[in-house]
């Protein structure tokens, strides 16, 4: 198993209202790389391309309230999940975004700067969210 983090950031709502929003997954649009492509969104699922990448499905899978919001990857070659970890701090709140991934070390290597990039992309922007 591969892990891929981001840095943790303070976002400027509550751990609920941060939850809610990043709940529904037509909201992840705001916090896309603007490298990705088709970009496609329902409540629960979405889709998008990611350069030198297969296109990447996710749904919604496992949600803790407040804390934790997990994103499973759909018929994927490569299983894989997007967590979203949500800590209270006061009016604010922080989030961590972590990837895990079943890759060998070959692949491990081949994906992990893009990934890595696309995780402190995702985090930056959602500090702003």
């Amino acid at each position: 198993m591969a892990t891929f983090t981001s840095p943790e950031v303070i976002v400027n709502r509550s751990a609920e209202d941060l939850f809610v929003k990043i709940g529904d997954l037509n909201n992840l649009k705001e916090i896309m790389p603007s490298s990705i492509k088709n970009f496609e969104s329902t409540e629960t699922t979405c889709s998008f391309k990611m350069k030198g990448m297969p296109a990447l499905n996710l749904e919604l899978g496992e949600k803790t309230p407040f804390s934790k919001i997990s994103l499973t990857a759909k018929g994927s070659q490569v299983p894989f999940s997007l967590d979203c970890f949500i800590t209270e701090k006061g009016n604010q709140c922080q989030a961590r975004l972590e990837i895990n991934a079943e890759l060998n070390m070959m692949m491990k290597m081949m994906v992990e700067k893009p990934l890595t990039q696309f995780l402190d992309v995702l985090s930056s922007k959602m500090e702003q969210f």
